[in-house]
């Protein structure tokens, strides 16, 4: 389990051990900060599993590409090869994230202890069954990946069409003229303070996890009575067109609502409705996806950071209002390109699907 280093310790001069703080992630390790540190404490090797035991993406992990010091909220995982695949116990555990994330129903900090982690079942089956599951879902992940990647490029061809026609919506250099948010919609509705109360079926409660970059993730649907339901609208209901934003959390993904949603807000979010005169969806959208990226949002918004918004703030961020005419054009262009990346998250849902069923069939021994 890591511990922080003395504070003296800290330097961004390379010198001594890298430093890893807080959560981990999918996909290729780097560093969160460019930290290193003189004296360091608990170290982690090539290969280890590292896996983040505090806080919101508790349960989440990733694999060590060299020697690194572990700060707080992370714990490495040594595997002995003389019982276990490194693969194979990869994927339990990536399997185990949402075990874990289950204990933060209702709650704002997540703490899994060396004593719990230490106790995580995992499937004892003999190495040769765990190389050749480990394989199967080694492939499964790839496939996985590569429709991402193609979801990847897609957005990044979404922004450079944006900066093209309207250029950088942070310096203006086509001097549209510009307005405060709050004068160019017809509603911006801060979510409900309180935790939805959950039912095994009825009308979905919308969660940060719902949203992407631009469009949704419904691999975690929660529901909610019609009571509970009418309840969370009294601000004002979710309708098509609207914008739905996490304020908290993973700040600044956002996506527009489609016309067969029937959704109310969970917490952490934020419902915006543009005025029709002044601003298409797909622009707005796209306008704050731009400026509410992690590395702009604190000079955009003073007290506001990548973690956390302050919808006062949004409400004062002025935006640029482009021709009506010209923000149409740019719809039609995105609505073409939705429609690809719609067969792409299909596709990509299937295979999360596929997936989901190979890990129940390995780990139940039906593989």
């Amino acid at each position: 389990m890591g511990q922080s280093p003395s504070g003296e310790s800290y330097n961004r001069d390379g010198i001594g051990v890298p430093l890893l703080n807080g959560p981990t992630e999918f996909g290729p390790l780097h560093p969160r900060e460019e930290q290193w540190t003189t004296s360091p404490t608990k170290l982690c090797r090539r290969g280890d599993v590292l896996f983040c035991v505090r806080g919101a993406t508790a349960g989440r992990l990733n694999v060590a590409d060299k020697e690194y010091c572990l700060g707080r909220g992370l714990a490495a995982i040594r595997v002995r090869p003389d019982r276990f695949n490194d693969a194979f116990l990869r994927h339990v555990l990536v399997r185990g994230y949402r075990t874990f994330q289950a204990r933060g129903v209702g709650s704002t900090f997540i703490n899994i202890s060396r004593e719990e982690l230490a106790n995580f079942a995992v499937p004892a089956l003999p190495l040769q069954d765990q190389r050749r599951i480990a394989a199967i879902l080694d492939k499964a992940d790839e496939l996985q990946a590569k429709r991402r990647a193609a979801l990847g490029r897609l957005n990044g061809l979404t922004q450079a069409m944006f900066l093209e026609m309207f250029g950088d919506p942070v310096t203006n250099p086509l001097e549209w003229k510009t307005a405060a948010l709050r004068a160019c919609c017809d509603q911006i509705n801060d979510c409900p303070h309180s935790t939805p109360k959950w039912t095994d079926k009825g009308l979905v409660c919308l969660r940060t996890t719902n949203l992407t970059q631009g469009g949704w993730n419904w691999h975690d649907r929660r529901f909610v009575s019609d009571d509970t339901f009418e309840d969370r609208s009294k601000r004002g209901y979710v309708v098509a067109g609207d914008i739905v934003l996490s304020r908290e959390g993973t700040v600044g993904v956002a996506a527009i609502v489609e016309p067969d949603m029937k959704v109310c807000m969970g917490q952490r979010l934020v419902q915006i409705r543009p005025s029709p005169s002044l601003l298409e969806s797909e622009f707005l959208l796209r306008f704050l996806l731009y400026v509410l990226a992690p590395h702009r949002i604190s000079r955009q918004m003073v007290g506001s950071t990548a973690q956390h918004l302050n919808v006062k703030d949004l409400k004062s961020l002025k935006i640029p209002l482009p021709p009506i005419p010209l923000q149409r054009v740019f719809a039609n262009r995105m609505s073409a390109l939705r429609r690809v990346a719609n067969a792409d998250m299909k596709s990509l849902s299937e295979l999360d699907a596929l997936f989901a069923s190979l890990q129940h069939q390995a780990f139940s021994g039906a593989l």
